[in-house]
C-alpha cells in the first residue's frame, strides 16, 4: 500500500504553493536582526554557512517566472531571496558551465579538472569550495556539482571532481555509487549506463513515470543524504559549505508517477515559435534535438519529433521539475527545522536553460536566450527586500566573488566575475553592461554577447573568420525569431569589438 503522505494531487500541490508563499511572506516580518545591524552584513560572531543547490538543465519555467511548472518550494525560496531575473551562464552545456561556476573563470572545457590533473595543492585555489575549505569551513559535496556525476560521491569521485575542495571525512550512503548510474536510472533504482540506453533488447525512451517513491530515482537519495549531512553538520558545529547537485530535470525525464499526474497532457501547450529564426542558416545555429532522439531509443528517427511527442516531452520535463522541487523542499525544510537557516546563505543555481520546442529544438547546446538564461536566487539572512527581482545582467562567473564577499573570505585576483553584493543590498543597483557565453557547432565557434536590449551571436571558423552573425532585438522580438544583423551594422561592429576583448580560456 502506498504511503498516503507521498500522494500528491494537483489541488494539494497548488494549495501547498499558496500556503508556502504566504508563510514565507509573513515570516519576513518576524526575522530578527541578528547583532543589531540591518542588511546583509547582519550576523553574529559565527561565520555564515552556505547551502549551494545546483539543478541540472532547469529553465525559468515555474511561477516565479510566469511559467507553467508546479514548483512551490522554488517559488517559496524565491520569495525569500534576491531573484536575478537576467542571469546568464558561460556555456549552455554542463561541463564548461560548471567549470566556470567553480573556478570563477570562462572555461571552454567539458571538465577542466581532468585537464588540470592536480597532484599537489596549488597556491591559487582550484575552486570556490577550495577557498572555503582553506578558511576552516567543512565542505561537503553531494550529487552533481562538477560535470562528472555520481550519486553521493565516494572519496575517489570527489577528488576527481574538484581537487582539494571537499571534506572527505563523512560516510555517504545510498545505492548510487558508479558515475552516470544515478543519471540514467530507470524502474525504481535499476540503473543503466549510456550503452544500455540504446541496446536493442532493452530500448529505453527518454522518459518514464514509474509508480515508485521519491527514492525510486536518484534525486530522492540526494535529498535524503543532504538532510543527513545537515544534521551531522549541526552536531559538528563550525561553518560549512554544503553543495547539493540535483540531476533532474536533465534527461531522461524520469520521475515518480505522482509528479506526472500533476499535469493533464491535453492541457500542455506547445512552444509558440516552432520554426528556425528568419535569416539564419539552421545548420549553423540549430541542432536536430540529438540529445533526445539519438542518445535514446526514439521510434520516429533522429530529429523527428511530432506534436504529440513534443507534448509528451514537455509533460515529462515539467514532471521532473516538480519532482526535483519536492526534493529541494525537503532540504530547505530541514535547514529551517535545525534553525541553521538563521545563519546560512542559500544559493539556487542552474547550469543552463533548455529548449522545449522553441525553434523546433529540444535540448541545450545552443547560443539562444532560452538555453543560456537560467534561474539564480541568493538568500542572505537579514537581507533587504527579499523576493524582489533584479533586472541587471549577471553571469555565473559572478557567484565565486559574491560568496567570498558575503563570507568575508579573500578571493584570488584572476576571477572573471564581479561580486553581486551591491545588487543583494539593493535590487535597483546596476549590474554589467554585457553578459558573454559561447558554444561550438561542428568546426565553428559561436560566441554570444547579451546587452540590455540585444543578443548577438558571432560564428567563426578555426581561422577566426566570421561565418555568420545573428542579432536579436529583445525589445521587439523577445523570442528571437528574426535576425536583424543586416539592419544594424554599427551595433554589430561595436559588439564584435567587445567580444574580441573577452577571451575564453
Amino acid at each position: 500500500m502506498k504511503n498516503s503522505r507521498e500522494m500528491l494531487s494537483r489541488r494539494n500541490f497548488i494549495k501547498k504553493t499558496v500556503a508556502a508563499t504566504a508563510l514565507s511572506t509573513f515570516s519576513g516580518y518576524l526575522v530578527p536582526i541578528i547583532g543589531g545591524e540591518a542588511g546583509i552584513n547582519a550576523g553574529n560572531s559565527a561565520r555564515r554557512n552556505v547551502l549551494f543547490i545546483a539543478v541540472d538543465d532547469l529553465r525559468p519555467c515555474f511561477a516565479t517566472y510566469g511559467g507553467p511548472a508546479l514548483a512551490p518550494n522554488l517559488d517559496r525560496l524565491a520569495s525569500e531571496s534576491r531573484i536575478f531575473n537576467r542571469h546568464y551562464v558561460q556555456s549552455a552545456v554542463c561541463g564548461p558551465s560548471r567549470c566556470s561556476l567553480l573556478t570563477g573563470r570562462r572555461i571552454n572545457s567539458w571538465d577542466c579538472w581532468k585537464a588540470l590533473r592536480l597532484k599537489s595543492e596549488p597556491s591559487n585555489p582550484a575552486s570556490f569550495a577550495h577557498v572555503f575549505r582553506r578558511n576552516g569551513y567543512r565542505t561537503v559535496c553531494i550529487g552533481k556539482i562538477s560535470h562528472q556525476p555520481g550519486g553521493v560521491m565516494d572519496k575517489e569521485q570527489q577528488i576527481h571532481q574538484v581537487p582539494f575542495s571537499w571534506d572527505l571525512s563523512y560516510a555517504p550512503v545510498g545505492p548510487w555509487r558508479t558515475p552516470w548510474r544515478a543519471f540514467f536510472s530507470y524502474d525504481n533504482a535499476k540503473a543503466y549506463n549510456k550503452v544500455i540506453r540504446m541496446e536493442k533488447d532493452k530500448p529505453r525512451l527518454p522518459y518514464e513515470s514509474a509508480d515508485v517513491p521519491d527514492t525510486g530515482y536518484a534525486d530522492g537519495w540526494n535529498a535524503r543524504e543532504a538532510v543527513r549531512q545537515l544534521r551531522d553538520l549541526k552536531i559538528r558545529g563550525g561553518p560549512f559549505l554544503l553543495a547539493v547537485g540535483f540531476y533532474k530535470p536533465h534527461l531522461p525525464f524520469n520521475a515518480p508517477k505522482r509528479y506526472w499526474d500533476l499535469y493533464k497532457r491535453e492541457q500542455i501547450s506547445l512552444a509558440d515559435n516552432l520554426q528556425p529564426p528568419h535569416g539564419v542558416d539552421p545548420a549553423i545555429s540549430l541542432h536536430n534535438s540529438f540529445e533526445v532522439t539519438t542518445h535514446y531509443h526514439w521510434p520516429s528517427g533522429p530529429g523527428q519529433i511530432s506534436k504529440q511527442e513534443a507534448r509528451t516531452l514537455r509533460h515529462g520535463y515539467f514532471a521532473c521539475v516538480s519532482y526535483v522541487d519536492a526534493q529541494i523542499g525537503k532540504v530547505l525544510d530541514e535547514l529551517k527545522r535545525l534553525e541553521l537557516d538563521r545563519n546560512t546563505i542559500v544559493v539556487l543555481w542552474s547550469d543552463h536553460g533548455w529548449h522545449l520546442g522553441e525553434h523546433g529544438m529540444f535540448g541545450k547546446q545552443t547560443n539562444f536566450e532560452i538555453a543560456t538564461r537560467s534561474p539564480l536566487f541568493i538568500k542572505v539572512p537579514g537581507m533587504a527586500l527579499p523576493g524582489v527581482k533584479a533586472q541587471s545582467l549577471v553571469e555565473t562567473v559572478d557567484l565565486y566573488p559574491t560568496l567570498a564577499d558575503l563570507c568575508g573570505l579573500k578571493k584570488p585576483n584572476n576571477l572573471a566575475g564581479t561580486s553581486l553584493k551591491p545588487i543583494l543590498d539593493d535590487p535597483k543597483n546596476s549590474g554589467k553592461e554585457f553578459a558573454f557565453s559561447f558554444h561550438p557547432r561542428g568546426q565553428l565557434m559561436g560566441r554570444a554577447i547579451r546587452t540590455e536590449r540585444y543578443r548577438m551571436v558571432y560564428w567563426m571558423d578555426k581561422k577566426d573568420k566570421a561565418v555568420q552573425v545573428e542579432l536579436y532585438d529583445h525589445e521587439n522580438d523577445p523570442e528571437e525569431n528574426v535576425n536583424v544583423a543586416s539592419d544594424h551594422s554599427e551595433i554589430v561592429q561595436k559588439l564584435v569589438q567587445h567580444l574580441k576583448q573577452r577571451s575564453i580560456e
